[in-house]
């Protein structure tokens, strides 16, 4: 049983890069696979959405910026995964990311476990 409401995490990615570099980004980060718009990996599914609110004056300028990425991550845990296990991968895709210099937020209900 889980302990938190929802196990869905969005994580905002402020990027210039097109769609395609990040999806190959984040298949080679979780060793996954590439469907469209869509990596699915051992613990996750993780799909990159065109954030409908995306502006790049806000995105600088507001203080909840990251509301405003261009972009964000649609991630959810793999069929028969432990949300132990599924944190963890989206710890790892957070700090791989932030290593390569990308500007990432994650917002769900696990969130405070993602600074660990």
């Amino acid at each position: 049983m889980s302990k938190y409401r929802s196990s869905y995490c969005k994580i905002f990615i402020n990027t210039d890069e097109e769609e395609e570099v990040i999806l190959s980004l984040i298949e080679k980060i979780t060793m996954g696979s590439k469907k469209r718009w869509t990596i699915i990996s051992d613990l996750m599914k993780i799909e990159l959405i065109n954030n409908e609110d995306f502006s790049e004056e806000k995105s600088v300028k507001e203080e909840d910026g990251f509301l405003y990425s261009k972009y964000y991550l649609g991630i959810e845990p793999g069929e028969g995964i432990k949300e132990e296990q599924y944190i963890t991968g989206v710890i790892i895709l957070l700090e791989n990311l932030r290593s390569l210099g990308y500007k990432v937020v994650a917002s769900c209900d696990f969130q405070n476990e993602l600074s660990k």
